[in-house]
């Protein structure tokens, strides 16, 4: 998005935008990792082999685009990683299942009706 525009308006708002979707991604991940963890005791194990994930990504996305921004610019950086961000989307899109079926929804919420 930083190589569309240099008006700092559209900046500011890429960045409102990107802190929109940290705070979706910070819950969406707890809610899958419980769903795909319910009931294994696992719960703990994951979230932190999922933040480890994370934080190397983090890590080798900046080693990445260090090499790319020497040698070809900060545009040709920026879009290299908007392309791994648009696969890394693709591959969720498409391989990660649903965990929580109309069906398995109805039972987990009259589960969760009875408890209370």
């Amino acid at each position: 998005m930083y190589t569309l525009s240099h008006n700092p308006y559209f900046f500011v708002s890429v960045q409102i935008l990107d802190g929109i979707e940290s705070g979706i991604f910070g819950v969406l991940s707890v809610l899958m990792v419980a769903d795909f963890t319910n009931g294994t005791g696992r719960f703990n194990v994951s979230q932190g082999m999922l933040n480890t994930t994370i934080s190397v990504g983090a890590g080798l996305s900046n080693v990445l685009a260090r090499f790319v921004v020497k040698s070809a610019g900060y545009n040709v950086g920026f879009l290299i990683l908007a392309a791994i961000a648009v696969v890394a989307l693709a591959v969720f899109w498409f391989c990660v299942p649903e965990t929580k079926t109309g069906v398995n929804r109805k039972a987990s919420h009259q589960k969760h009706l009875a408890k209370s």
